[in-house]
């Protein structure tokens, strides 16, 4: 009864004098149990730590309706860059002229379209936030389906400046996770680029010729070739793999049911606290589910006719002679910088536009619906 009663009790206790009368057996089994469980039972996460805000362009502040009488919303000029690789697509496909402004003639998502992202992390976890507009679907005829975030909710990360080699973490559908408000691994994955193919195959896997971030398929073809993105999945359900062991976290803010969190034991990736305060590549993301995680980036997935762009351009269409959106849509995303480099530091033009969108962007008020 005596030995039931210790191996019950935690670790703790068994620091505790009373220990001395337990079999020097008992006591070795207790301590298999405990290093056994530890790495599986990593506590949650507690106060996220963020020391870093990045604003985003918000497509439903710039709802109107048109001499139609139907809901229209256009893009913020500058928002959406598919040559960079940065996305504001909370809608449909389909755009048109609509009163001189080059607008959605279909739905839009509140639930997709990011407000600002967060970021930051302390001794133990990574922490990243995606605040979000609101929860709702709107049509073009006013109406509202409250939906909530059951979506794909995600974070790129990598020391290098074309994400190579880097990491996608995603959760999917946190409204219906298991107790969404708190923190759990639940319907949240992670995968690695294993080969180094993120930001272009070209010259990992194809011919060569220019490769990177900001080289896209309508640059260089071959920056598609073989290419497979995020191969390795290293977490299920927040556990890694092979290990068993809880290294990634999860939950709907409880405060605020429109901001998605994450918490990442960066550690356990061989990750530092150095790489993290200078990261080459951070990312921020929602999407309806339209991207695997083995087709990064998108525009070294698709062509400029094959992406479209919520952009108007002549003829009634976009800037990229397509009607509005193409295989890239109802999706955003936010790149984040966690320093700014010292002024007069070279950095490629990519990273500058990027620098720049970020810090410009103001905040926006948050939908009501």
């Amino acid at each position: 009864m005596i030995t039931r009663t210790f191996v019950m009790l935690s670790y703790q206790d068994y620091m505790n004098p009373l220990f001395h009368s337990v079999s020097p057996r008992a006591i070795l089994a207790l301590s298999i149990l405990t290093v056994g469980t530890a790495a599986s039972l990593r506590a949650a996460p507690n106060v996220p730590v963020y020391t870093n805000t990045f604003g985003d362009a918000v497509t439903g502040d710039n709802q109107f309706r048109g001499s139609d009488g139907k809901l229209h919303y256009d893009v913020d000029a500058g928002a959406d860059k598919y040559q960079f690789e940065m996305y504001e697509r909370p809608t449909t496909q389909t755009f048109s002229y609509v009163d001189g402004r080059y607008a959605t003639t279909g739905d839009y998502w509140g639930n997709l379209d990011i407000v600002q992202a967060k970021s930051g992390f302390d001794n133990t976890y990574y922490y990243g936030q995606i605040d979000m507009f609101g929860l709702t679907k709107i049509d073009s005829g006013g109406g509202i389906s409250q939906e909530g975030l059951v979506y794909q909710y995600g974070i790129r990360l990598s020391t290098d400046p074309d994400g190579r080699n880097g990491f996608l973490f995603i959760v999917d559908d946190p409204a219906h996770k298991n107790n969404p408000t708190q923190w759990n691994g639940d319907k949240s994955f992670g995968f690695k680029d294993s080969d180094g193919d993120v930001g272009g195959a070209a010259q990992v896997k194809g011919n060569g010729g220019p490769t990177g971030l900001s080289v896209t398929k309508e640059d260089n073809p071959e920056e598609q070739h073989n290419l497979n993105g995020y191969d390795q999945v290293i977490i299920s359900d927040g556990k890694l793999e092979g290990s068993g062991q809880n290294v990634l976290f999860t939950r709907i803010n409880p405060s605020d049911a429109s901001i998605v969190e994450f918490a990442i034991d960066y550690k356990a990736l061989g990750l530092t606290q150095a790489d993290l305060a200078a990261l080459g590549y951070l990312d921020f993301e929602s999407n309806k589910g339209l991207q695997d995680n083995q087709n990064y980036f998108w525009n070294d997935k698709y062509t400029k006719s094959e992406a479209g762009s919520p952009n108007g351009g002549p003829g009634g269409l976009s800037e990229f002679g397509t009607q509005g959106t193409g295989n890239i849509y109802e999706l955003d995303t936010i790149r984040g910088f966690t320093v700014i480099p010292e002024v007069g530091a070279l950095l490629p033009l990519a990273t500058m536009l990027g620098l720049l969108g970020s810090s410009r962007r103001p905040w926006r008020r948050k939908s009501a619906a």
